[in-house]
């Protein structure tokens, strides 16, 4: 199975960060983070508008680890899964989160505020606070929102390093009050099986369980061979495949 290591003990990311190293595709990113992948382009790449035949183009939300062959780090999928928090509580408008992320961007002075150590912090609070402002949020809609964004912080793993694990909610668009409850199985992290999700606690790529699922074998079978729980074996089939599939 692969890992983070080459077969010949070297260091198969040269030195850099692998949580900075252009590795998903926007599909890619779609699928383990089960947001729209339209949605999810024009939040990491921008998009182009028209206003009385003029074009217009809005700015990325994030800024990419590879803009040219629209590739995406683990960072950048990290990000994604915070804006995707504020998309659960409202309809996203563009406008003002670009707004709220430029604010933070000032607050943090960093290139990934979303996911600065900051966030951990007071930041979730100041990332709430401002755009709650911005969007005129009821008293009951700012605490869903808080309840939110710190439920999808709490799947996002920190040591002294920065951030260095992801639990990416598996479901299709789970309601708010089962955000925070949702089962910590599949992880994603930068440094096992080159970034792509794995059962947590092991180095098995959900995407080799998912093939042979596809192939017809049972959820018993591979539960099984694997040694792996059933409720394991059936997260890493719906990381990778539509639920309706799994």
């Amino acid at each position: 199975m692969t890992t983070g290591k080459s077969r010949l003990g070297g260091d198969p990311y040269r030195g850099q960060d692998p949580r900075l190293l252009a590795a998903y595709t926007t599909s890619e990113a779609a699928r383990y983070l089960r947001i729209p992948e339209r949605t999810l382009f024009d939040w990491a790449f921008g998009y182009a508008y028209r206003v009385k035949r003029e074009r217009r183009q809005m700015s990325a939300l994030i800024r990419v680890a590879n803009e040219d062959r629209h590739l995406l780090s683990f960072t950048n999928l990290a990000e994604l899964h915070v804006l995707d928090a504020l998309r659960r509580v409202h309809q996203v408008r563009m406008k003002k989160i670009r707004q709220t992320v430029l604010y933070l961007t000032r607050e943090f002075k960093t290139d990934h505020p979303l996911v600065h150590q900051d966030m951990w912090t007071d930041g979730a609070s100041v990332f709430i606070d401002h755009y709650g402002d911005l969007v005129n949020a009821s008293q009951e809609g700012q605490l869903a929102m808080r309840q939110v964004v710190e439920a999808h912080l709490r799947r996002i793993e920190r040591d002294v390093t920065g951030i260095v694990r992801l639990f990416p909610l598996t479901r299709k668009r789970p309601a708010v009050e089962y955000v925070a409850d949702e089962p910590r199985i599949i992880a994603i992290d930068p440094r096992v099986a080159f970034g792509r999700p794995v059962i947590a606690g092991s180095r098995i790529p959900t995407a080799e369980i998912a093939e042979r699922f596809k192939a017809g074998e049972s959820l018993k079978d591979l539960s099984a061979d694997f040694r792996r729980s059933i409720e394991e074996i059936e997260e890493a089939v719906r990381v990778e495949l539509e639920l309706e599939a799994a």
